[in-house]
């Protein structure tokens, strides 16, 4: 039996669940917030874990929900600011419900400049070789800067 040609393989038909699961589950957090059900520190907590791939779409609406909590005071005093922010909340969780990215435009206003996420990755054994290292180097700075004094004293 010769393949169809004109069909594309399997694998392009078979979704990531996961991804989908996490865009999915992201949506529910932001229309709680945006329906005042929880508040945004509590949707930042309990924001899917990251995939091991980026997922810019993710990160976007990670940053804009920290930019929505840590706004406050200026959504008390400037209702617009509140409604703007409300409807990129807003854009943002359809198109995760969806499964599909979050529009160019929304991406752009939150580009991240490094990590968006802000706990540490590394296990800490990984991790205190180089402490140990710069402590090093910080004594032996230290003790040549001293033994320099000495020798330019006498």
């Amino acid at each position: 039996m010769i393949p169809d040609q004109s069909r594309p393989p399997l694998m392009q038909f078979i979704p990531d669940c996961g991804r989908l699961a996490r865009r999915q589950r992201a949506a529910q957090l932001l229309e709680a917030v945006i329906d005042e059900q929880i508040e945004p520190r509590i949707a930042i907590n309990r924001w899917p874990e990251p995939a091991t791939e980026p997922d810019p779409s993710m990160d976007c609406a990670y940053q804009a929900l920290w930019h929505f909590e840590a706004d406050e005071d200026k959504q008390k005093s400037e209702l617009f600011y509140l409604d703007a922010q409300l409807e990129l909340l807003r854009q943002m969780s359809l198109a995760l419900k969806q499964g599909a990215d979050v529009p160019g435009h929304i991406l752009a206003l939150y580009r991240p400049r490094g990590k968006v996420r802000f706990f540490q990755e590394k296990a800490p054994w990984t991790v205190l070789p180089l402490w140990g290292k710069r402590a090093l180097q910080q004594v032996r700075y230290t003790w040549q800067q001293a033994f320099q004094l000495l020798k330019w004293e006498n």
